[in-house]
């Protein structure tokens, strides 16, 4: 057997064996929360819990639904199964039918063995085969697709009442995967189907079954953000778990997205008592971050930005630098974006400085997965004269290095660049949008008139930089003792899952969760889950 056939072959079995075996740390999770599970009375009272493949997930959901049947007895957990699409199935027809036919399936079975611990079954699957349903959404979902003109039209798609353009968008995004969309690809036919789909059994079984809470982990994409919209038109209770400033947020109609509300960040400083002690908190943490350690804002992080490497800096004195986001990442997770992807907000951003004669530079995302040095490839064979700066380079770096503006469609960059006295400009909702050291647009126009008057819209350094101590707080510091303790201790659960080695830890993390007075206020607290049941 030649050495190509053996890579062919393991190819092949390395997503079946992935699906299908348990590792130690599921295992552990799993075992925990069965022997921790008690028999509960039937009820009509209804917990849905997402049925994530990620085990700080499977663990933290197992906790609470056991918590709450601890605390309120008669509750029946029931799991929303969502995987129904594969990252890179479209790439060939195999592809497509082995990841529909034999490995979503095996995914499912291995997960929904695993959420049995402490479920007591399955609400709904989103890859459920109903044939004459099915026929009659992908022909809808055809319809659909010959009538976009353009991507503004797909990003406003409402379809049965539910605004899902953005997670369509974002979905093929992630899941082509590409660094934009092309409306002609037979892939957005495939995901727009699987929409209409979604939404008929996500509206089947909240109207039905009416569950009292949903718990969540992110809003975005399709197979997140559908159940959670059609969840809050049927006026369930949705919690999620995605951002890293909150143990917990609750969604609403008006604030769907899982990230942290910022709108009110400035006026609510103004009125905190004892602010110059807050900033100097703020000040602590945020020189710390600058020094190369990663906070609980940045947690997601592989690397600091700020790690530096020894490696020369271009001059970039005067000079705008564009920092990248990851081309394959939901654009969505804020609200109202200027484009309908970083790549074309790329795109615009560079044609516009070329226009108007401004030197600028374009730094990479420092945490991007591996797929966006394709995407870096096409961005300098489309701009060959584009200087690039190398992702070792810190923002800290660039600023002593002279440059006089950063742009950013939402990023955390924003308020570094403030503690420097650099402003920024930006193209969507973002954490900043009360502070004056980010210039927000909100059209193509305004957008350009930003970039091309870039130096022009700073204002005073020291200014910007209380600014930017005034932001790090309401963000990541404005809470409770008590809040804090359990967003950490959550934060310590999600990276010990990251560590593969750290499996025997696991369940002592997650026991340290519901041992928190906190915790337990969310649980059976007036003004959290227990009043729900009450």
């Amino acid at each position: 057997m030649n050495k190509r056939l053996l890579n062919s072959i393991r190819k092949l079995l390395r997503p079946v064996l992935r699906a299908t075996l348990i590792d130690p740390q599921q295992a552990s999770v799993f075992r925990y929360l069965k022997n921790t599970r008690t028999a509960v009375p039937p009820s009509n009272d209804v917990i849905l819990v997402q049925c994530v493949e990620d085990v700080f997930y499977f663990g933290l959901f197992g906790q609470i639904a056991l918590s709450m049947q601890e605390q309120q007895h008669a509750i029946k957990v029931e799991q929303y199964v969502l995987r129904s699409m594969r990252v890179g199935e479209a790439k060939s027809i195999f592809s497509f039918i082995a990841s529909r036919m034999f490995i979503n399936p095996l995914y499912n079975f291995k997960w929904v063995r695993l959420y049995n611990s402490f479920c007591n079954g399955v609400g709904y699957r989103s890859g459920s085969l109903q044939p004459i349903s099915d026929v009659f959404d992908f022909y809808r979902a055809w319809m659909c697709w010959r009538n976009l003109d353009n991507k503004k039209d797909l990003i406003s798609l409402v379809i049965d009442d539910v605004a899902v353009g953005d997670l369509v968008n974002d979905s093929f995004l992630r899941f082509k995967p590409a660094p934009t969309v092309d409306l002609k690809d037979n892939y957005l036919l495939i995901l727009l189907w699987q929409a209409h789909r979604d939404i008929r059994r996500a509206k089947a079984y909240f109207g039905c079954t009416k569950p009292k809470l949903y718990l969540t982990s992110y809003s975005t994409y399709t197979h997140h953000g559908i159940p959670v919209r059609v969840a809050l038109q049927h006026g369930v209770r949705v919690f999620s778990f995605g951002n890293y400033q909150e143990f917990t947020k609750e969604l609403t109609l008006k604030d769907f997205v899982h990230t942290k509300n910022p709108d009110a960040y400035a006026d609510d400083f103004s009125r905190l008592n004892g602010r110059e002690e807050k900033l100097a908190l703020a000040e602590s943490a945020l020189s710390a971050r600058m020094a190369g350690q990663i906070d609980s804002a940045t947690a997601y992080m592989k690397k600091s930005a700020y790690a530096e490497s020894g490696e020369s800096v271009p001059d970039v004195r005067d000079a705008v630098v564009i920092f990248l986001h990851d081309f394959y990442d939901s654009p969505h997770v804020y609200r109202e974006m200027v484009f309908p992807d970083f790549w074309e907000w790329l795109c615009f951003t560079i044609e516009t400085l070329n226009s108007a004669n401004i030197r600028f530079f374009v730094k990479p995302h420092p945490n991007q997965i591996n797929l966006s040095e394709t995407a870096l490839s096409k961005l300098r064979d489309r701009y060959p004269d584009t200087q690039m700066v190398p992702s070792s380079i810190t923002n800290k770096q660039l600023v002593e290095a002279g440059m006089a503006c950063a742009v950013t469609v939402y990023g955390t960059v924003a308020h570094e660049m403030a503690y420097f006295g650099v402003p920024t400009i930006a193209a969507a909702h973002h954490p900043h949008i009360s502070f004056d050291f980010c210039r927000t647009a909100e059209s193509l126009n305004e957008y350009a008139e930003l970039l091309r008057h870039y130096a022009e819209i700073g204002i005073d350094k020291q200014a910007m930089h209380r600014q930017s101590l005034e932001f790090y707080y309401m963000h990541n510091l404005c809470v409770t003792d008590e809040e804090k303790a359990l967003r950490d201790a959550a934060m310590d659960f999600r990276m010990i899952c990251d560590q593969a080695a750290k499996t025997d830890e696991l369940v002592d993390r997650l026991q340290k969760i519901s041992r928190l007075s906190e915790y337990r206020d969310c649980v059976s607290g007036p003004q959290r889950w227990g009043a729900i049941f009450n």
